[in-house]
């Protein structure tokens, strides 16, 4: 289901919306809290020359090369990827996100659905096995034991 979609958010007089894949447009919402600081300033420059209509293309680019390689059967189970990913220095340089475990894994081409990742995400933090932390782009997750 990533048909198009869209969503219109209003504060005052500022008004975005963000059009996209279902799956774009939620990891934009997701860095919303980074996105409106940056337009907020931008906005303060402006408000000191006259008032023009902007216009922002927000773009998600992903850094391909900065994503980790596995080498895991297509077969392995959902932990156990999650577990290798958060192994590497990929995963030790930061806590990540559910939606970066999801690109990692899509561009190993070990495919699980959100709800799945999700769902094993939080059986594995409640085990012991990872480490849930709030992070300015969302919860991330971190390795503090093997299983």
């Amino acid at each position: 289901m990533n048909g198009k979609f869209s969503i219109r958010i209003k504060i005052g007089d500022v008004e975005i919306q963000v059009d996209g894949s279902r799956d774009d447009v939620l990891d934009t919402l997701e860095k919303m809290p980074e996105l409106l600081r940056g337009m907020s300033e931008a906005l303060n420059m402006v408000t000191q020359t006259p008032k023009n209509v902007i216009t922002y293309t927000i773009e998600a680019t992903k850094q391909r090369e900065d994503y980790p390689t596995l080498s895991l059967p297509p077969n392995a189970s959902c932990p156990e990827v999650i577990t290798e990913l958060l192994k590497t220095d990929w995963g030790r340089r930061e806590p990540r996100t559910l939606n970066e475990i999801m690109e990692a894994m899509k561009l190993n081409a070990l495919h699980y659905p959100k709800g799945t990742v999700s769902g094993r995400l939080a059986d594995m933090t409640k085990k012991g096995i990872l480490r849930r932390i709030q992070t300015e782009r969302g919860y991330g997750y971190i390795l503090i034991k093997s299983s």
